[in-house]
């Protein structure tokens, strides 16, 4: 603190008398000095009336001086014990000496502390207010972001969501702010949350969400963690990438169909696993491919062996789930004393002979992925009942269990069975039926799409001969025997017939006396014989009166093969063989 003013000084020796005539013109407290060193003492005017009156006029100077004081070169370094002791204070510095009553010197650094403070004040009201507006600034950056920001703390309490959540949710951010996300989970409100899985692992995880209304969003969320190394926030960003979807959607159906229009004699698609050539298995497929990103329930209708399961697995993959578990479940191989606990699992002690430690069912195994009810006319009605639950409300109850245990799965059934039928004669539940069946896809048999089977044959021949080490093949005629024939096992038994075709060939190519004895050729009476021939020979006869005979009814090779349901090629190299005159359009 600066120097007021300077005070007057004088020197011991002067007298009673001089000192009552400086006290008329000069205001006190002098200070009284021996020397230019020494301070006696302060002269304090009500001090020395004081001890004027008790003590008279005739004693020293140094009688009527206040000793009560401290000598300091700044006012700031006087502590509250110094101004608690001392009456006065005297201030030296640059040969100056400033006295002041302690009374004054309070009241100037009281001042000084309010003028500091009320300084202080203002220069926080500014760096508050400029705080306001950075925050008020970046909250609206926030909110403006297209993609949803959704923060919480290290135990997954929401404390900010920005405004897109409305888009992506349909709810504000007053839904989920100061909401825990295990309880937004359970609600239903966020699906897959990867703010659940940092929470849990600490690390960056990033998935795709599905909402109810249709909406599908990828989210990522990321951790961020204090000085010492601590979980402190979770920030996860996520944005609509529906259009992306629909747009990969229509890419697969669009690349299916130029898979399709691509070459004109070689229509084969191969489509996640599915290999076909006909018109009425890629329209199954499409239609699979459509539905896929949706979580409707599916029901597949068609007879044992033309790949059901397959089909269910193809939407499982084209699916937001496919991640996730696909869990099969054959219902007609599981005994029906053991059904329940297999597809729901129990609890520990539930019946003689169980696991202590209890047991996981298949459902609660799907969780997050689909759940494929192969069989499902075999389902026993009274496990129905629980089926019929688990598709209304995504619940079950373990064997044994007293609490419902809620999954997220997608459920995809099949059957070869009438289930019409089934339910007039109360083998199958109705209302079970119409909550399975909201997207019914039907397989056809293979004899429905015959143009299949020398692509199946191709393919299966392959599929065998790596596995067994072979380099079989097999002549046109055998496999025009192949694809005559009715196949009631479906694609099954074809691939069955390759196979053992593969493991008991005894020569590298085979011809038809090596096929296998079942195998029949019913189409004979195309052919007049006029007595016992060659096989080979009533073949090739038979395929010339199918060539003459269609090509007289359509004219044309492309409609030709469309009819026999092989390609083009094929028609034009077998006319050439034949030596068949003929003029396409």
């Amino acid at each position: 603190m600066e120097v007021k003013k300077e005070s007057l000084i004088v020197f011991s020796d002067i007298s009673i008398l001089d000192v009552k005539a400086l006290l008329k013109i000069n205001s006190s407290p002098f200070i009284v000095m021996k020397n230019h060193l020494e301070i006696l003492g302060i002269l304090d005017e009500g001090f020395f009336l004081k001890r004027l009156d008790s003590d008279g006029d005739n004693q020293e100077i140094t009688a009527y001086l206040n000793s009560s004081f401290v000598v300091v070169d700044d006012l700031d370094k006087l502590s509250e014990e110094d101004m608690s002791i001392y009456d006065f204070v005297i201030q030296h510095g640059d040969n100056q000496y400033s006295c002041y009553p302690i009374s004054e010197v309070r009241e100037m650094l009281l001042k000084k502390k309010m003028k500091s403070l009320i300084s202080l004040n203002e220069s926080l009201k500014k760096e508050l207010e400029v705080t306001r507006k950075k925050v008020k600034e970046l909250t609206q950056i926030l909110h403006s972001s297209y993609d949803e920001i959704f923060v919480t703390d290290a135990n997954g309490n929401t404390l900010f969501v920005s405004e897109a959540c409305k888009k992506l949710t349909g709810l504000p951010p007053e839904a989920f702010i100061n909401k825990n996300i295990n309880e937004l989970v359970e609600k239903g409100l966020i699906v897959n949350s990867v703010t659940l899985k940092t929470m849990k692992t600490k690390a960056i995880h990033s998935a795709e969400q599905t909402y109810p209304h249709g909406l599908t969003v990828f989210s990522t969320a990321k951790p961020i963690f204090d000085e010492e190394g601590n979980l402190y926030r979770i920030v996860s960003n996520s944005r609509d990438i529906t259009e992306l979807v629909e747009m990969k959607s229509k890419l697969n159906r669009v690349n299916l169909r130029n898979q399709r229009a691509r070459h004109e004699n070689s229509r084969t698609v191969s489509f996640n696993n599915f290999i076909t050539n006909s018109d009425k298995m890629i329209k199954v497929l499409e239609l699979a491919e459509k539905v896929a990103p949706m979580d409707s329930s599916i029901f597949i209708h068609g007879e044992t062996g033309v790949g059901k399961g397959v089909l269910a697995r193809v939407i499982h993959d084209l699916s937001s789930r496919k991640d996730k578990n696909f869990i099969q479940v054959n219902c007609g191989a599981i005994p029906s004393a053991l059904i329940e606990s297999e597809l729901f699992g129990y609890e520990s002690g539930a019946f003689t002979g169980a696991n202590k430690h209890g047991k996981k069912g298949l459902v609660e195994s799907a969780d997050g992925g689909t759940l494929f009810l192969d069989e499902i006319g075999e389902m026993p009605l009274d496990i129905q009942v629980k089926i019929l639950h688990l598709v209304q409300d995504r619940t079950f109850m373990k064997v044994g269990g007293t609490k419902e245990k809620k999954v997220n799965i997608r459920i995809i059934s099949a059957t070869n069975k009438d289930l019409k039928q089934m339910i007039k004669n109360n083998q199958f539940r109705e209302d079970l039926y119409y909550r399975l069946h909201v997207v019914p896809m039907e397989i056809p048999q293979l004899r429905e799409r015959k143009e299949d089977i020398l692509l199946l044959t191709d393919y299966f021949l392959k599929k065998f001969n790596e596995k067994y080490g072979q380099s079989i093949t097999i002549d046109d005629h055998s496999k025009l025997i192949l694809q005559l024939q009715d196949y009631p096992g479906n694609v099954r038994e074809l691939e069955n017939v390759i196979e053992q075709i593969v493991v008991t060939a005894r020569k590298p190519i085979v011809t038809i006396e090596d096929l296998p004895s079942d195998l029949t050729y019913k189409d004979t009476a195309l052919v007049n014989l006029t007595g016992i021939i060659p096989l080979k020979k009533a073949l090739e006869e038979t395929e010339k009166q199918l060539l003459s005979q269609a090509l007289s009814t359509y004219k044309s090779t492309r409609k030709m093969a469309k009819a026999l349901e092989v390609s083009q090629t094929t028609i034009m190299r077998k006319l050439g063989k034949y030596q068949f005159s003929y003029q396409d359009d």
